[in-house]
């Protein structure tokens, strides 16, 4: 199932969004994480598509939506706080004049997602957040020393390759990449990068705009507000995650009435792109819809 892909302008900037199934149907969207792309999605989409009009949108500097920077004498790109991810997901709903919508989000826009549904619960009826990076008040540091660490990944990132042949054959065999179901990886090596002139590829998501992202990762704390959340929530975390992401998933769920916290087995902190079989089954259970066969 090939999805439809569309443009929408939203705070201030152009969203590329994909949607599959029938616009008649409940909507269901799907927020990828950090550095990554919606077109990731696409197995948990075709599962959810039989029930739900199902949308996806790269986020800011991600994929093929807007990458505002800073003019050339001003710097790099500049401005990726967490607040303006949050601003845009309304944004991105208002524009699609959606309400009361399923959303099933993946790491960082799960933070998003939380906020929202605790101030604005008009737009969200049910929510899914996936290994989400929200971490207590008592490990500010743990997440600061994380988001540092990840950040100077990034700024180190080779974005330029000969072909997506060797991107894929090179990824094939980074331990974080190493249990991606392979359907999925070769969506992101086709997906998340564009053709250059001179005959390479080149990744969308600039390494510059990933670093801010980590570096922001405190800037938007939802954690005051989980007790305020009251649609159906159910937290998802990967088996093999990082230990402190593993212990706040469970706070997390635990903070937010009648929330619950599920493990999916054999997975890590990209189980969307491990195990997009199970997130299927998990989310549509959730939900209370069958399973297609």
């Amino acid at each position: 199932m090939q999805p439809d892909h569309g443009f929408v302008e939203a705070n201030g900037l152009r969203l590329h969004y994909l949607q599959w199934g029938d616009p008649a149907r409940p909507p269901a969207l799907l927020m990828h994480a950090t550095g990554f792309l919606a077109a990731l999605w696409q197995p948990v989409a075709e599962a959810l598509a039989p029930h739900y009009r199902v949308l996806a949108y790269d986020a800011r500097g991600h994929g093929d939506s807007d990458k505002p920077v800073l003019s050339e004498a001003e710097g790099p790109p500049s401005g990726y706080h967490w607040q303006v991810f949050l601003d845009d997901l309304r944004g991105f709903l208002d524009a699609m004049a959606l309400e009361h919508v399923f959303v099933i989000a993946h790491s960082a826009s799960s933070v998003a997602a939380l906020h929202l549904a605790a101030n604005e619960p008009r737009f969200v009826s049910r929510l899914v957040a996936i290994e989400p990076i929200l971490f207590p008040p008592d490990a500010a540091s743990q997440r600061d020393e994380r988001g540092s660490g990840l950040a100077e990944g990034a700024r180190r990132r080779r974005m330029v390759w000969p072909s997506r042949d060797d991107l894929y054959r090179t990824y094939r065999q980074r331990p974080a990449f190493a249990k991606w179901r392979d359907d999925v990886l070769r969506l992101y090596v086709e997906e998340a990068t564009f053709a250059r002139a001179d005959g390479q590829v080149e990744l969308k998501c600039p390494g510059e705009i990933e670093a801010q992202m980590y570096e922001n990762s405190g800037t938007l704390d939802a954690w005051p507000l989980l007790p305020e959340i009251a649609c159906p929530v159910l937290v998802m975390r990967g088996e093999g995650t990082d230990p402190s992401l593993f212990r706040s998933a469970g706070l997390i769920a635990g903070a937010i009435p009648g929330a619950r916290v599920y493990t999916i087995e054999g997975a890590g902190h990209f189980s969307v792109m491990e195990k997009p079989d199970v997130i299927a089954e998990q989310v549509l259970a959730f939900a209370g819809e069958a399973v297609p066969k």
